[in-house]
């Protein structure tokens, strides 16, 4: 198990990518802290948790992550029931679509709130429980973006904005706090199957094929979790670059895919973009090998 008693944080784990972390966390033995606005979908995960026969210990605290003093007291709570923190996922998220001249200010402000404030609060909230006294196991924080940094969408302003916001938030972060043992990095997927891209119709089996599926995230979620990234700060982790890494890993001939110091060259010569957006997360790679 690669979390085997670490303690794991995770917003918006309700349902969607946050319910997925949260099982896949559990299954590699981790602690989890389960925190949404709705206590129904908490408990249902909580229950998938138990079913699974880890033995891990769950916490289950309501929260409005735009609400500090709400995320601040489930943050203490899980702190009191579960130990310092190892991990925390911002994954919380908000998004609508509207013409931009005729966007509802309120929705607007709400989108923000919840996608850049919630992220900072969460931080916030975290900070004074993570594990911080070991350089060689260092506490995570790792948000989640979205492909939408770099490739801005029509009639998703607030949304785009959001995912730049964070960003460069994340980048602050890392430069302040370099020398406190917390790495922060981010996973910035395409669409996803889920309530924030596909309303209700999330999980109905006729998602488009360009449409991921929550499951396909969990490995980049447990890789910067795990100790193979303890030296992994400050990435950005976007799933189409591996994407194309996975499928030339499977047409690379017999001996060019073993490891990323023998593939690294296959790549560059057949993917010389990708190349160059993966090669510093050559251990993210060696890690996709492994579990392949």
């Amino acid at each position: 198990m690669l979390l085997k008693e670490k303690n794991i944080i995770i917003t918006g784990s309700g349902r969607g990518i946050g319910k997925s972390i949260a099982l896949a966390c559990a299954k590699e033995g981790a602690n989890i802290g389960l925190v949404a606005r709705t206590r129904d979908e908490l408990n249902e995960v909580n229950e998938e948790i138990i079913k699974l026969g880890t033995g891990v210990k769950v916490s289950v605290q309501t929260a409005d992550v735009t609400k500090y003093e709400e995320i601040e007291n489930a943050f203490k709570a899980f702190y009191e029931e579960l130990g310092e923190f190892n991990g925390v996922i911002a994954n919380a998220g908000y998004s609508r679509m509207w013409d931009s001249h005729d966007f509802d200010s309120n929705k607007f402000s709400e989108i923000i709130n919840i996608n850049v404030s919630g992220v900072f609060f969460t931080f916030k909230a975290a900070f004074p429980y993570f594990k911080k006294d070991n350089k060689s196991d260092k506490a995570r924080f790792i948000i989640t973006g979205s492909a939408a940094f770099t490739n801005p969408m029509p009639k998703f302003a607030a949304y785009t904005a959001s995912k730049y916001a964070v960003v460069g938030l994340q980048n602050s972060l890392a430069l302040e706090y370099k020398k406190e043992n917390i790495n922060f990095n981010m996973i910035l997927p395409t669409m996803v199957d889920t309530r924030l891209a596909r309303g209700r119709k999330a999980g109905d089996g006729n998602k488009p094929p360009n449409v991921m599926d929550a499951q396909e995230l969990n490995d980049y979620y447990i890789f910067l979790l795990s100790g193979d990234a303890n030296r992994i700060d400050n990435a950005l982790i976007f799933t189409n670059d591996f994407d194309e890494v996975k499928k030339l890993l499977s047409e690379a001939p017999s001996g060019k895919n073993e490891n990323w110091d023998v593939f690294k060259d296959y790549l560059e010569e057949n993917s010389p973009n990708t190349y160059a957006n993966v090669k510093k997360l050559g251990k993210l790679i060696d890690f996709i090998i492994k579990i392949s």
